[in-house]
């Protein structure tokens, strides 16, 4: 379904509540279904999104009580002595490759027989080195020769020494923090080579915390001995807003008039919290008023170029690329090799986007790890893919408000995987759209 999206006349410097952290999210629903709680426990969260309605699906196949209201989610955790281990549990994660590399250690952690349903791009996105490293401990993963779509995986993980590269993706340690502790005996993980995405990392040591098991890795942050810990919580919790979603919001009230973003906390641990940093160095200023945050433009109405390492931050990389167009002049975003295996190779789709839209008036263009943005200040407009990729549909929103003709932009629908009132919020920048086509 198609969007086709102009700016009005400049409205006021819009309030808009970010929207919940989905990664927050993913992490405290998992450890809840799994915690040894007695009674109830709630989590608070302003709204839900396709990836954690995927969560939630797959925590409910295996036992678990979650429900759903206004004000979040309501879980009774699984019990862990009625699992199976010769049914198969068919789990449905949709587009989530959160949900599928953290349930993945732990289904072996329960020894459990999975049926694994995949969507979209996700069955084309890497499962190694964490499949080699599971099968190394007992379990075995395999795709349904039948069906690509479908990965089976059983066997029970045994404790003992677990070494993975944390050069591909930070969701893969995660996972094996969170299933390491249901073992019945200790165990011993150590990272190699690069750590990529390492706040998200961090994230993890933070839910873990919060119930219960505190882990203090050795070595610099590559090893880490777990010994079996039971999850317990409290019986409320809080989902923080969400810093990848209010990036998108920070960056269209840099290339407008401001912009008030409410829900978040100062003291956050989520990576893309630097995106006040890029902003800085675009020359805008931002105030804080409890967890609300709010963007000024720079004084002269100009953004400067802006040059930056991405590796850590991969997901801020396409509303940054379109903060670049809106500056005058050449900007750089190095470390950005691992964006061609998210939703889309958004490296590809970014340089499509902006050559669609560009004109004469901006390009781009890349050597595989560095993005390279010719800046002019605006976009002409037009029409692009939003190659079935959440972050690629809003960034064209983006692009729509320094554009000079109405964006086009595919797979409106996208947006559900993150940030399913995201256009509804961006009226709040003067952005109208027409009747959605097919």
């Amino acid at each position: 379904m198609n969007i086709t999206m102009h700016r009005t006349a400049a409205a006021q410097k819009p309030i808009i509540p970010a929207p919940p952290s989905k990664s927050d999210a993913h992490r405290l629903l998992i450890l809840a279904a799994l915690s040894e709680s007695e009674g109830p426990i709630h989590i608070a969260c302003c709204g839900t999104n396709a990836d954690m309605d995927a969560t939630v699906r797959c925590l409910c196949a295996l036992g678990a009580k979650i429900t759903a209201s206004d004000d979040g989610f309501t879980v009774i955790p699984l019990n862990r002595t009625a699992l199976s281990p010769t049914t198969e549990y068919v789990l449905y994660v949709g587009e989530s490759g959160s949900t599928l590399r953290f349930l993945l250690p732990i289904l072996g952690a329960l020894g459990v027989c999975a049926v694994i349903h995949r969507e979209g791009r996700l069955p084309d996105r890497p499962l190694s080195p964490l499949d080699a490293t599971l099968t190394a401990r007992g379990m075995t993963l395999y795709d349904d020769p039948t069906d690509r779509t479908v990965l089976r995986v059983h066997g029970t993980l045994q404790a003992g020494e677990y070494e993975i590269d944390g050069s591909v993706s930070s969701q893969f340690i995660s996972g094996l923090l969170f299933a390491l502790p249901l073992l019945d005996a200790p165990s011993v993980l150590r990272i190699t080579g690069t750590i990529s995405s390492a706040p998200y990392i961090a994230l993890t040591h933070s839910a873990l915390s919060r119930f219960g098991c505190p882990l203090q890795p050795t070595d610099e942050g590559r090893t880490y001995h777990i010994a079996p810990t039971p999850y317990r919580a409290t019986s409320s919790l809080q989902v923080e807003g969400d810093w990848s979603g209010a990036a998108f919001l920070l960056c269209a009230g840099a290339m407008t008039d401001g912009v008030t973003v409410t829900g978040l906390s100062p003291d956050s641990i989520q990576g893309d919290r630097r995106i006040l940093d890029v902003l800085t160095l675009a020359g805008c200023h931002m105030t804080w008023q409890e967890k609300n945050v709010s963007v000024s433009v720079p004084k002269d109405g100009s953004l400067r170029p802006i040059n930056i390492h991405a590796d850590d931050i991969p997901d801020l990389v396409p509303p940054i690329a379109m903060l670049c167009c809106a500056a005058n002049g050449i900007s750089t975003v190095t470390g950005c090799s691992r964006l061609r295996i998210k939703e889309s190779d958004r490296l590809s789709a970014i340089l499509n986007m902006i050559t669609s839209l560009g004109g004469n008036a901006c390009t781009a263009e890349t050597d595989g790890n560095t993005l390279t943005v010719y800046g002019s200040g605006s976009l002409q407009g037009g029409i692009c893919d939003g190659v079935g990729d959440h972050r690629m549909v809003m960034s064209a929103a983006l692009a729509a408000l320094i554009a000079e003709n109405a964006v086009t932009v595919s797979d409106r629908e996208a947006i559900g995987k993150s940030y399913p009132r995201f256009f509804e919020d961006f009226t709040g920048f003067g952005i109208c759209d027409t009747e959605p086509s097919r």
